[in-house]
């Protein structure tokens, strides 16, 4: 039986339009939601809370809220500092957001990711996959 896919998009916000490759990253990205029976869009938070505006528009996305350069004692008074790591970025440091840190929410899936800075945000986020122990490919085309 073929697993259902998701794609991760890591920051495909308006505040890296300019990392963008190319004039048709966009409609690659937003072809995607066609794609894909899951689109989840890890958004940062720092100039926006959402994706860019042309996912938004077409909706058929899910968004969990995720930035980079955590440190641990960011949590020191929270049950999340057993959830922060080190990353191979140059931000040194990430957080593992609970909509991920339960295997068995997404082992079902073949997952795929995209989006980001190959060497920062999206490094993070490979980074905690591999912690967790998922099974998952980049699609280049997706990746800034």
């Amino acid at each position: 039986m073929k697993k259902p896919k998701v794609l991760f998009l890591v920051h495909v916000e308006e505040m890296f339009r300019h990392l963008f490759p190319d004039a048709m990253y966009v409609p690659r990205i937003l072809r995607a939601l066609g794609i894909y029976d899951r689109v989840v869009c890890l958004v940062s938070g720092v100039d926006s809370e959402r994706p860019i505006d042309e996912i938004v528009y077409m909706g058929g996305y899910e968004q969990i809220d995720w930035g980079w350069g955590y440190e641990e004692d960011v949590f020191y008074d929270s049950g999340d500092k057993d959830w922060v790591i080190p990353t191979n970025s140059p931000h040194e440091w990430t957080w593992i957001p609970e909509e991920l840190r339960d295997k068995r929410l997404w082992q079902r899936y073949d997952i795929r990711v995209g989006g980001g800075g190959r060497e920062e945000c999206l490094q993070d986020f490979i980074d905690i996959l591999e912690f967790v122990g998922y099974d998952f490919g980049v699609v280049d085309g997706y990746v800034f």
